[in-house]
């Protein structure tokens, strides 16, 4: 009987030394992302739950306003000068992630403002970066000018992009895209 619990407690113990061992080995990675209408978020929750990552979405102090024309009159501006949108949500300490999944609308010729913002304060250097971004029509290039500008130390992989209004019917391109570069 001795004997056979000095197995179990073997056993047990080599369990437990291969379960770090495992997840020491395993990436972790975040969604981050900014969304307005809610389609770039909803790429972002596909990609969390595909794979299974912590998620975070910017919110602003000052939200833009609420009509799509007067927000991309003020977007359109902001750009145009350089200026920043203050970020409100509490950004936690991005050293224990090595992949980011980035999203963000494109507005006016490449990201939006808040995720600029984000990219100013956080150059994502040393991280792996697959970006996604949504637009009314325009291609992302600019997004991922913008990104390689703000992000220059980061390991920026080949990014996803949808136009808005077909996200809901993107579901498993996106899904296809992420398995990829998973």
């Amino acid at each position: 009987m001795q004997r056979r619990n000095l197995f179990r407690l073997a056993a047990a113990g080599a369990a437990a030394l291969s379960v770090p061992t495992l997840r020491a080995a395993q990436s972790k990675s975040i969604v981050i992302i900014y969304s307005r209408t809610g389609s770039t978020e909803q790429l972002a929750r596909w990609i969390a739950e595909e794979t299974k990552s912590d998620y975070l979405k910017l919110e602003l102090v000052e939200p833009y306003a609420e009509s799509y024309g007067a927000m991309t009159n003020i977007a359109r501006e902001e750009r145009a000068s350089g200026k920043r949108r203050e970020i409100k949500t509490t950004i936690p300490d991005l050293s224990a992630y090595d992949t980011i999944w980035l999203g963000s609308p494109y507005w006016w010729g490449g990201y939006s403002v808040p995720m600029l913002t984000f990219l100013k304060d956080h150059p994502l250097e040393g991280k792996r970066v697959l970006p996604f971004c949504t637009s009314g029509s325009s291609s992302p290039d600019g997004a991922w000018a913008d990104l390689r500008k703000l992000a220059p130390k980061a390991k920026i992989e080949e990014g996803f992009w949808v136009p808005g209004g077909d996200v809901s019917s993107s579901r498993e391109e996106l899904l296809a895209w992420v398995r990829k570069h998973r």
